[in-house]
């Protein structure tokens, strides 16, 4: 990945011009539609974390805490909590 931000002395980071601009509705530019994209990756990583308990409750429901996709189900929320983990460990 290409970086789009850079460190400065005091340790703040900046963008340069050229990936971000001003225009009538706010800024846009690649370092927006960047942050924009793993925004949208966040919420659906929040999402899905409500979205599987259901989904793993309903085979419960159905005696089918041994089927392939329950399991599939308890693997994806894990894998899903990690992420989720690591990105409020950065501060995101």
């Amino acid at each position: 990945m290409d970086r789009l931000t850079r460190v400065i002395d005091d340790g703040s980071y900046v963008v340069d011009d050229t990936n971000i601009q001003h225009g009538i509705n706010g800024y846009f530019g690649e370092a927006i539609t960047r942050l924009a994209r793993f925004e949208n990756f966040y919420t659906e990583l929040l999402e899905s974390q409500i979205k599987i308990p259901e989904e793993m409750e309903k085979l419960r429901g159905q005696g089918k805490t041994k089927s392939v996709r329950f399991r599939e189900l308890m693997g994806e929320k894990m894998v899903k909590a990690n992420l989720i983990s690591m990105i409020k460990t950065y501060g995101l």
